[in-house]
């Protein structure tokens, strides 16, 4: 997918069911990217579908401003930026968030790197997850996906707490190698 394409309509005149069935067309086309990007500068989950229902409804809103001489992916990153930084001054939780300078320097090199790329290393991350053994592999799930702390996999499994974080880090570099491999075997490199 071309994030850098730019749209040959207008939006000024559109009805309102026309203007929705481009936004609609658009949006769909770029959806998963843009909750990419914010899960990107917001890493815990829930909190990046918070921030990306929001966003979305401004997008929305928004939406008769857009110039599509430009970029709506690059756009609507913009929007979901600020949106990023109104979520981390509202929600001030008792959990521990990345402060603004972070999040300014996150989006910055974020930007910088193609999303192309990005779902270029996914893909190879999915393929390499696969070729864990079915124990490593669940063990990320359960660290990763279900965010369950090492100290109560630990007390579940009976396994030592730095047995887990030494069995961790062997699967995170295993990975790591594995996605340049792949990348560099499909030419795609860094």
């Amino acid at each position: 997918m071309n994030y850098d394409h730019k749209n040959s309509f207008s939006v000024e005149g559109l009805s309102g069911e026309d203007l929705q069935e481009k936004f609609l067309t658009i949006f769909t086309k770029h959806r998963k990217q843009i909750y990419s990007y914010i899960y990107s500068l917001l890493p815990n989950c829930d909190d990046a579908e918070d921030v990306f229902q929001r966003t979305s409804l401004i997008i929305w809103k928004k939406f008769p401003e857009y110039d599509p001489s430009g970029s709506f992916f690059y756009w609507s990153c913009g929007v979901a930026f600020y949106e990023v930084k109104n979520f981390m001054k509202v929600a001030q939780r008792k959990r521990l968030h990345f402060c603004e300078d972070v999040i300014e320097h996150l989006a910055d090199e974020r930007s910088m790197y193609p999303q192309h790329k990005l779902d270029q290393r996914t893909s190879a991350l999915q393929e390499c997850l696969h070729k864990l053994k079915e124990r490593d592999r669940e063990l990320v799930r359960q660290v990763y996906r279900d965010h369950a702390s090492i100290k109560d996999l630990a007390e579940t499994t009976g396994a030592a707490i730095q047995t887990l974080y030494n069995r961790l880090n062997h699967i995170r570099r295993q990975l790591t190698h594995c996605i340049e491999r792949t990348l560099s075997y499909t030419g795609e490199g860094k």
